[in-house]
């Protein structure tokens, strides 16, 4: 039997009035991508997402009405690969050099006013030390900042601010969602095994991640409903080679939570 006709034949209840919140998690953001495409597959529209660092990247596209498979073409691409271009700067920093380029091309009118769905982009203000929630404005350098992985990247500055990715201080960004939106579901990628690699990179990775961690925890229990698959392995941050079988493990995912969702069945956090 077809996958999808048996979804959509137990999905009595039509999800509305539904938002997503997209984590950070790198070349895991491949995941957010297989549950947008589940939830296309099966009609669910989603109303507004709110992401950081991948998830914003992943969730301007999308609210751009930039196709999941798409997306995920441009993620296996080398033009994808650029984004994240390992070109040191005075700083000493890494930068990403082509995402305006990128974001051109599929976003052509650089504002958020531009966008089909409403979006909601984290960052993290260094000069202040809190997170900040960016939903007008200059779409391309919200973005940039939201995934400008800190010790690796360096700081976008706007207005004067200086920014990096917006999971240092909220890698679950629930909050403009709140009270708007009947459905929050969040899209947490970033629950898997650890390596045992004990590099500069590796460690980079690890201490970002483990900070992040500490702040997502009072978010999941915020969400609605909550889709954070376990990894048996960490998937780096910038490796996009297992793009295929990330976006694989999301869709199934998005299947499983509509299935759930169908029969009722689903455990709703409170």
């Amino acid at each position: 039997m077809n996958l999808t006709r048996f979804i959509r034949s137990l999905t009595r209840q039509p999800l509305k009035n539904a938002a997503l919140v997209l984590s950070g998690g790198g070349a895991r953001g491949a995941i957010h991508l297989g549950v947008l495409q589940a939830f296309d597959d099966n009609n669910i529209k989603i109303d507004a997402i709110s992401g950081t660092s991948i998830g914003a990247i992943v969730g301007s596209l999308y609210c751009a009405g930039v196709s999941p498979l798409e997306i995920k073409d441009l993620m296996k691409s080398q033009i994808f690969a650029s984004i994240f271009h390992l070109s040191w700067s005075k700083r000493g920093l890494l930068k990403m050099t082509r995402l305006k380029k990128t974001f051109k091309k599929f976003i052509p009118v650089n504002d958020f006013k531009s966008l089909k769905i409403p979006f909601y982009c984290c960052v993290s203000n260094l000069d202040t030390g809190n997170y900040e929630i960016i939903e007008s404005g200059n779409l391309n350098k919200a973005v940039s900042a939201s995934a400008s992985i800190p010790i690796l990247f360096e700081a976008v500055e706007i207005n004067g601010q200086h920014y990096v990715d917006g999971g240092l201080f909220n890698n679950l960004p629930i909050e403009p969602l709140q009270n708007k939106y009947k459905n929050i579901i969040g899209v947490h990628v970033n629950n898997y095994k650890n390596t045992k690699a004990h590099n500069i990179r590796a460690v980079a990775e690890r201490i970002f991640t483990l900070v992040s961690k500490q702040n997502v925890e009072p978010k999941l229990q915020k969400c609605d409903y909550l889709i954070e698959p376990f990894l048996n392995k960490p998937y780096r941050v910038l490796n996009f080679s297992f793009t295929d079988e990330l976006f694989e493990i999301g869709y199934k995912e998005g299947v499983k939570f509509i299935e759930k969702y169908s029969k009722k069945s689903f455990y709703r956090k409170l």
